[in-house]
């Protein structure tokens, strides 16, 4: 008998050969393909870039000529589909929201984290009750991806002919090079969040460095402003009317819009304080704001509120500028040409906070644009006469940010852009936290009178004193007073005017009105002058001016020992009825 093995035997054992060779292979290629996918991590700047990167790499291992990768964000309880490769794209959603409420093939897989493949009969089964969207398949597998049992997403293929058909092998594939996919998308994430976080900490150090420049510029542009419409005013009172007069009042008018502009800046300040916060019906706010827009700008919008608190707590007066700001951005990017979405609600991700949606169908914004909004002057708007300042958001971005909000924005090229302004209800009291944070607003202090009995004289104009440690200042108001039937009393600096109070008492002389800067270079500023002259005479008027018209102290005079706050430059108009009111 030969040992010789037969011919059946050969084949056999030619077979499993092939086998153990094509499974080597396989190994190899599987190898490979891991190692490429971990190195694309270090390679790819950015998650679309990985995404390709994982679609190439697989795709050596499959046809997969049908792809996609969705993540999975579970705060927002929604499915975003970030990668596409498929005939049929044109049908196929970006997001699923609600994907518990809302069945499909991919939230199938992320509720069951296990693989799900099927197969032409068993998806037209699944068609009939409303869970399969897009077109039709003829085969779908797909795969959780998953870090420490915990599902971030899902990677599927698809065939719609039955050219291509998965299997069981195909399962065991992907299966095998999930878990490194899943790894290297959740490196990559927290590597973009880090990447964000310093953007946005960069962001906030340039908005303050500006702050801190603009808060100061503003400041003695307002000096110089006072110094230019008191001129104006006294021109005006020296011109008649005609020609002259009508060029003079635009240039009070032009004088008053730098002011106001002015006044911008200053809200960038991280010394800028959020103002007299008071119970604002939320409902009630946002349709006034939105009315005021209709009226003074045309601008048409679609109000929907839900599930909101009775009350908030803000600044009425910034909040109306923040809301009013995003909603004509919102408005500027469709033309004009189609009504505004606002919705408010609860914001789900926080308690204690909501949110105000502004939606809109416009051009959308650029991807590398959306770090780059807040930014002053920066502007995505076609240049031409209707470019804008490129101020709004970024002071809307500062008035929540004063507020303990947030905004955040998301937009799609061509589709629109959506920004929720998120406030909590009732802000934290923060003013004890830190030096930087605005100061406390404090109680009215008890002075002691110690009152100098002044002996008996008598003035024919009742005296004002003015300090302020600007020369040019000092010189126009004197004129100024002195027109308004008043004798002006002048000091550099707070020093100087309490002695001068004091000299005037020694004389006989009664000063009952004073007007202080509130900040001076070299000396006591006004609220420290206030009080000692309140310790001297209780009864004493004061009215508090400055160029920093957030101050707390402007905004809270009366806590001060104030009578009235002027913010500069002021007209002579303003302040003749302020001396007249105390």
């Amino acid at each position: 008998m030969s040992d010789k093995p037969s011919y059946e035997m050969l084949e056999q054992q030619i077979k499993q050969l092939e086998r153990s060779v094509q499974g080597a292979r396989r190994a190899e290629l599987i190898n490979r393909t891991l190692f490429y996918i971990a190195s694309d991590l270090n390679s790819c700047d950015s998650l679309a870039d990985l995404y390709a990167s994982i679609y190439k790499r697989v795709s050596d291992l499959m046809d997969i000529s049908n792809f996609f990768i969705a993540i999975y964000h579970r705060d927002q309880k929604s499915i975003q589909y970030v990668f596409r490769r498929d005939q049929q794209s044109d049908l196929s959603p970006e997001w699923i929201y609600n994907f518990s409420e809302k069945p499909s093939l991919t939230g199938d897989v992320i509720i069951n984290k296990a693989p799900l493949l099927l197969d032409e009969q068993q998806l037209m089964d699944l068609e009939a009750k409303g869970r399969v969207i897009g077109r039709l398949p003829k085969n779908w597998l797909g795969i959780p991806l998953m870090v420490k049992d915990e599902v971030i997403g899902v990677m599927a293929v698809k065939s719609y002919t039955n050219a291509v058909k998965y299997n069981q092998s195909h399962v065991e594939l992907l299966s095998f090079v999930s878990d490194t996919i899943a790894t290297a998308i959740k490196k990559k994430q927290a590597e973009n969040e880090l990447s964000k976080a310093k953007e946005r900490l960069v962001r906030s150090q340039k908005l303050e460095a500006i702050a801190t420049l603009a808060g100061g510029i503003a400041h003695d542009f307002n000096n110089t402003l006072s110094v230019t419409l008191g001129n104006i005013n006294l021109a005006q009172m020296a011109a008649a009317s005609g020609a002259i007069r009508g060029y003079l009042d635009d240039a009070e008018q032009s004088v008053l819009q730098a002011k106001n502009l002015a006044a911008k800046f200053v809200i960038f300040s991280s010394s800028s304080t959020v103002g007299i916060k008071t119970h604002i019906d939320l409902t009630g706010f946002i349709n006034a704001t939105l009315d005021q827009l209709k009226q003074e700008k045309n601008i048409v919008s679609l109000l929907e509120v839900s599930d909101l608190p009775p009350v908030i707590e803000a600044d009425r007066e910034a909040l109306n500028e923040a809301l009013k700001n995003v909603v004509i951005n919102a408005s500027e990017a469709m033309d004009n040409k189609h009504p505004v979405k606002v919705t408010a609600q609860l914001y789900g991700k926080r308690k204690g906070m909501i949110v105000i949606s502004v939606t809109d169908q416009g051009r959308g914004i650029k991807s590398d644009d959306l770090e780059k909004i807040f930014n002053p002057y920066f502007s995505t708007k076609p240049k031409g006469g209707n470019r804008g300042t490129g101020l709004g958001l970024s002071i809307a971005w500062a008035i929540v940010k004063n507020h303990q909000g947030n905004i955040q924005v998301r937009s799609s090229l061509g589709q629109g852009t959506c920004v929720d302004i998120i406030l909590p209800i009732f802000p934290k009291d923060t003013s004890k936290e830190t030096k930087d944070t605005p100061k406390e607003t404090p109680k009215p202090k008890e002075v002691e009178a110690k009152v100098i009995r002044p002996a008996r004289a008598a003035t024919r104009k009742p005296l004002v004193l003015c300090m302020d440690d600007d020369a040019m200042i000092l010189e126009i108001t004197e004129i100024i007073l002195t027109r308004l039937g008043y004798e002006p009393v002048l000091a550099k600096s707070g020093e100087e005017a309490v002695q001068k109070y004091q000299a005037c008492l020694v004389e006989g002389k009664i000063i009952g009105k004073v007007i202080l800067d509130l900040e001076v270079k070299h000396g006591m500023g006004g609220e420290e002058t206030m009080e000692k002259l309140l310790a001297l005479n209780p009864g004493i008027k004061g009215i508090v001016s400055s160029g920093y018209s957030n101050d707390a102290v402007m905004e809270n005079h009366a806590l001060f020992g104030f009578s009235a706050a002027l913010s500069k430059p002021f007209s002579i108009t303003a302040l003749k009825q302020a001396l007249e009111d105390l």
